[in-house]
């Protein structure tokens, strides 16, 4: 939440708190008792969607990055294991698809660096046996295989968790505008018949009522009346 939408937040659950309080005072007028219990719903839905907005990509981000890194580790090790072979074959071929600078590796999309690792898998796997002398093993050209496939695989999953937290972020500010509305327009109405019935739950209502900015030094006066 923003801290606007924090300051009204903690408004609302003030007010709820003050129904809960003084229900019995509240308990014989059925149109207060369901306007406050629809308040108290909407608080609710506002909480669980607020904890969907807060959940982060940080985390997964970096596990991605983190795999990236060692990913583009072992394309190093075995590219230089292949690029030592085909000096030593004379195979051109071999040698320019081992051809990879670890700058380029990093500066690439994701999806290109997949496509680059693949096609190093593809070149080194016939000649798997002949890399061991250089210090790749079958272990290290397997695992090129597996990482494309797991990290093509993250992506998606963090895009979802950021479509999640957009779409909570935009329903959540739907239930924060009605749960507004729903004061100003029904409460604080069916409220002010007690400013002459119950000055002091009034005035009590009024305080609760009060939107008061964390940010600032100031104490908010009340909500005008009527």
């Amino acid at each position: 939440m923003t801290r606007v939408e924090l300051n009204q937040f903690n408004m609302m659950q003030s007010v709820d708190q003050f129904f809960t309080i003084n229900h019995s005072l509240i308990s014989s007028n059925p149109a207060i008792v369901s306007t406050a219990g629809k308040l108290k719903s909407l608080i609710g839905d506002i909480n669980a969607l607020s904890q969907v907005q807060a959940v982060s990509t940080k985390t997964e981000s970096t596990i991605k990055a983190n795999a990236r890194n060692s990913m583009i580790d072992n394309v190093l090790k075995v590219a230089a294991g292949m690029s030592a072979h085909a000096a030593t074959t004379g195979d051109t071929r071999l040698k320019m698809t081992a051809d990879i600078v670890s700058s380029d590796l990093k500066k690439m999309r994701d999806s290109d660096l997949v496509i680059k690792i693949r096609a190093l898998y593809d070149a080194a796997l016939p000649v798997a046996t002949e890399l061991a002398v250089w210090g790749v093993v079958q272990a290290d050209i397997d695992k090129l295989n597996t990482d494309a496939g797991q990290y093509t695989a993250q992506s998606p999953d963090i895009r979802n968790l950021k479509v999640k937290t957009v779409q909570a972020t935009s329903d959540l500010k739907a239930k924060l505008d009605e749960a507004n509305a729903l004061i100003k327009n029904n409460l604080d109405a069916m409220m002010l018949p007690f400013k002459n019935l119950n000055p002091s739950l009034h005035g009590e209502y009024l305080n609760a009522r009060a939107i008061i900015n964390r940010a600032a030094t100031q104490t908010p006066a009340p909500p005008k009346e009527g």
